[in-house]
């Protein structure tokens, strides 16, 4: 959490931009900002969603880390960074490094039996998405229709219109993520 923090910190300041400013693009108060910053509260994915689309980057931008070296990139199960959104009942873990340079990032979201991205439906970064459910069983829900995804189910979808992720079974779910630019 402590490193999502500094990032975040470290992204709002290369842009020059104020918490207040940051609050008004995001629409995340600036005092919400200011706690996340200094790892006082676990902010959920969609409030992540938010100001990393006022920022101009993807959510793993938050915990990337420059590549090591030529291709091709190798994460290790154990040596992946997570970031558990306490808020949510998810963590998110990167499976590639330097996204600032990639033309797709790829994710595993594990949402804990009654987590979701946020309260209410949010958009992301420009681009196209795509899940598949890798276990248990997800709601996606856009443009006021929900579709029940299970294990081995995939979606292609347009983040930059209103969506949510939730899952409202007994287990975890996990879905791996792909957003392309």
């Amino acid at each position: 959490m402590e490193q999502l923090a500094r990032q975040l910190q470290k992204l709002r300041e290369d842009r020059q931009l104020s918490l207040r400013v940051l609050a008004e693009l995001s629409g995340v108060s600036a005092s919400a900002i200011s706690q996340i910053e200094s790892s006082q509260v676990s902010p959920s994915i969609a409030t992540l969603e938010k100001l990393c689309l006022a920022l101009g980057v993807h959510i793993g931008t938050l915990f990337d880390e420059p590549e090591e070296g030529p291709m091709p990139i190798l994460l290790r199960s154990g040596q992946r960074r997570r970031i558990y959104s306490a808020g949510s009942h998810a963590s998110i873990e990167p499976l590639a490094r330097d996204y600032a340079r990639k033309k797709m990032q790829p994710i595993l979201l594990t949402l804990e039996a009654g987590g979701e991205c946020g309260e209410h439906p949010y958009s992301s970064a420009e681009g196209e998405e795509f899940a598949m459910v890798i276990e248990g069983t997800a709601k996606f829900e856009q443009q006021e229709h929900s579709y029940e995804l299970g294990k081995g189910d995939a979606i292609y979808y347009d983040p930059r219109q209103l969506h949510n992720w939730r899952n409202n079974g007994t287990e975890a779910a996990v879905l791996l993520i792909i957003v392309a630019q």
